[in-house]
């Protein structure tokens, strides 16, 4: 259930260029997947703005998120005690979409992260553990490999790309499958990033009938984060479905591009 409650920032640090790990007051009981949508007090725009729960624990939770716009320029300037408002949790998580997609329990994950995609994927890694998982590591350049080290530690395998060629290998995430990561070696395969590249997964899945389960971790805008505007309904196989219940997490079998 939704809880709406006032929160305050604790922390912040800038992780990255103009990237920012947030601290906030409260634990929010949290499935990992799911989000927060966050408004900020006297402010003129009122319309709260979703961010993937990276960690909650504790008496605190924590948002990662890049500076893209006036909003999140304003929310990277918060000063600590500095008043939010907090909806929480939201959406459908990982887990529960791997049940309604009837996945059973894996034993080897493959996550797919492209930049800020890793905030999503972070509290899955951290929940299943290094023992069942392997990630790919995508960004335009070294500077969107954010919290590397951390998350490094967290996964038995990194594979690291750039387009810029700047960090690890030259190219994009689809690079690195086949030539040194299979698919077909993992029970299933968990992706956020941009638009572009969970499209460009959803081809490749479809193009080469790969029969590996992939959930993806949807990037829409949303206006209120509870099914009452319908501004992040995305296309299904069988009629639109909101983003922000019965998503952000769905089947490449399910969402049509």
């Amino acid at each position: 259930m939704v809880k709406v409650f006032e929160s305050s920032v604790v922390k912040k640090d800038e992780v990255a260029s103009s990237t920012f790990l947030v601290e906030m007051e409260g634990e929010v009981d949290f499935e990992p997947g799911q989000f927060v949508m966050i408004s900020l007090q006297n402010e003129i725009s009122v319309i709260p703005k979703p961010f993937s729960i990276f960690y909650s624990k504790d008496g605190v939770f924590s948002v990662l998120f890049k500076v893209f716009g006036a909003w999140t320029d304003r929310f990277s300037k918060a000063g600590i005690g500095e008043k939010v408002r907090v909806y929480a949790p939201c959406g459908t998580g990982f887990l529960t979409a791997m049940k309604r997609y009837e996945i059973s329990e894996p034993k080897n994950i493959l996550f797919i992260a492209g930049g800020l995609g890793i905030a999503s994927l972070y509290p899955v890694i951290d929940f299943f553990g290094k023992s069942k998982s392997s990630l790919i590591f995508g960004g335009r350049s070294s500077q969107d490999i954010i919290l590397k080290d951390i998350i490094s530690e967290k996964v038995k395998s990194l594979h690291i790309t750039t387009q810029d060629g700047s960090e690890g290998k030259r190219g994009v995430v689809l690079d690195v499958l086949f030539k040194e990561v299979s698919p077909y070696d993992f029970d299933v395969v968990l992706s956020c990033g941009p638009h572009g590249m969970i499209k460009a997964l959803w081809d490749f899945w479809n193009k080469n009938k790969i029969d590996v389960p992939l959930l993806f971790a949807m990037e829409e805008r949303m206006g209120c984060g509870l099914g009452l505007c319908f501004s992040c309904a995305v296309k299904a196989r069988h009629g639109p479905k909101l983003c922000c219940t019965y998503g952000p997490v769905f089947s490449h079998s399910e969402i049509v591009f």
